[in-house]
């Protein structure tokens, strides 16, 4: 009886692992796309900067301070930074849970 019980329990267990790793992996999926997304509004951003900004000071430094500054301001941009930071957290999280529950 007790061997049902505990192959029950390690079903159990290994069903809860499994959940969580699909949820990393799911979690992992988004921060990539997420990724590529912030990629493209920063080269959409960069774009703008380098065609409208004329300065004597130009220069890849300025420009890219320049750059920072805007996408400090990008509404979208932030908005994906944080959902992405959130991701992490949550991945970390799970990790930790797949971590204890794998302990002896």
């Amino acid at each position: 009886m007790m061997a049902r019980g505990k192959g029950l329990e390690e079903h159990v267990m290994h069903g809860a692992r499994e959940k969580l790793e699909q949820q990393i992996t799911a979690a992992d999926r988004e921060s990539d796309d997420l990724r590529l997304q912030l990629d493209a509004i920063r080269q959409a951003v960069a774009s703008d900067v380098d065609r409208t900004w004329t300065s004597p000071w130009k220069s890849p430094e300025t420009v890219d301070a320049k750059l920072r500054a805007r996408l400090a301001g990008h509404r979208e941009y932030q908005a994906l930074r944080v959902r992405q930071r959130e991701l992490g957290e949550q991945r970390r999280s799970l990790t930790t849970e797949i971590e204890k529950g794998s302990a002896p």
